[in-house]
């Protein structure tokens, strides 16, 4: 299935769902997005290169404009030719599933704060180590609007980031937590983290970025697991950490830092399924082992994936939704473990 556009031509639409993907083969297709009356080119597409991998294989939404600059041509890929593309081209196959999805770019710039932004507003917290008084960041959260959620669980926002300010870190003892664990420490926890303020301060000695800044939600996420380490939380704690640093290494195109964390992420969730002190609910269960199934699966380790996927299907009183998202993640999981043999000779793929 290929398709043509002429210059000024409209692919898709912002905002647009259907479930289709593109592999430019000819000409530069722009990616855009008006904001306050302005458009704004956030990517060129060349040949060779994909589009639109999370409308098809997460059913989001488009989070951007994307039209010709160019006599262009681009092969489309949808949910009947998949399967085929997937038996024909395994390594086209394999290069989609790893490839970054195509996701609005995070905030890398300081926001204004004040009363003049819609998002943000200071606030005085108190470290709950080291009794020091500091100002932080805090989100209007009933004001964010959500456009869609990924596979993983991480929900996506018109126009903001809320993930930049979601971990809050003491000036003065370098204690870093996710805000809504900050204050909420037991004796013993706090006494871990006060005999270990020296061990933080020169593990991460050195000026921290502007709150707001993808490095330094980097730097804080990185400075919370630190933090977590050293208390011994539990690890259904550390794992959403290292997920969550997992998504900030995609925004900012650290390929193999974002692999790496997500692997760590797996290895705690697997604990707090298998080993956690605490009992599941079966909402919890149900979610924890689609998640474990989903990591499995973006890591490319299908076996595990399908394993976990049919375990979140057959959890008793779990939610519908979440089992057809499962159903579907095993469909899509099965044809792509059936993708191991090299491609026919002559077989068409795409650097």
């Amino acid at each position: 299935m290929i398709h043509s556009l002429a210059p000024g031509e409209f692919l898709f639409h912002r905002g647009e769902h259907k479930r289709e993907m593109y592999i430019v083969l000819q000409g530069k297709i722009e990616l855009s997005k008006v904001t306050g009356g302005q458009r704004k080119v956030l990517a060129l597409v060349g040949p060779g290169e994909f589009i639109g991998q999370s409308s098809l294989l997460e059913g989001l939404s488009r989070p951007s404009d994307a039209r010709a600059v160019e006599d262009s041509l681009v092969l489309v890929i949808n949910e009947e030719n998949l399967e085929q593309v997937i038996k024909m081209h395994p390594q086209l196959a394999a290069k989609i599933m790893r490839a970054p999805r195509d996701k609005p770019p995070a905030q890398k710039e300081t926001l204004r704060t004040g009363p003049e932004h819609p998002f943000l507003y200071r606030s005085e917290v108190k470290c709950p180590v080291c009794s020091t008084t500091f100002t932080v960041l805090k989100v209007f959260e009933h004001k964010l609007s959500v456009t869609g959620q990924d596979s993983d669980f991480r929900q996506r926002y018109r126009d903001f980031e809320p993930l930049l300010y979601s971990v809050w870190v003491c000036p003065g003892c370098f204690y870093a937590n996710q805000r809504t664990d900050f204050p909420n420490l037991s004796a013993r926890q706090k006494k871990l983290l006060q005999d270990g303020r020296a061990e933080r301060q020169k593990a991460f000695s050195g000026t921290m970025a502007t709150p707001g800044t993808l490095e330094f939600a980097l730097q804080a996420h990185r400075l919370a697991l630190f933090n977590s380490e050293q208390m011994a939380a539990e690890p259904d704690k550390i794992a959403r950490l290292w997920l969550h640093l997992a998504w900030l290494y995609e925004d900012g195109e650290q390929k193999e830092a974002a692999l790496d964390a997500r692997a760590r992420a797996l290895e705690h969730f697997r604990q707090a399924y298998f080993n956690s002190s605490r009992t599941l609910s079966t909402k919890q269960e149900q979610q924890l082992a689609y998640l474990i199934g989903e990591l499995h699966f973006r890591l490319g380790r299908y076996a595990e994936a399908l394993d976990f996927f049919r375990r979140a299907v057959v959890v008793r009183g779990g939610s519908a939704a979440l089992n057809e998202q499962a159903r579907d993640r095993i469909a899509l999981t099965r044809k792509l473990a059936k993708s191991t043999n090299p491609p026919a000779a002559g077989s068409f793929g795409v650097e």
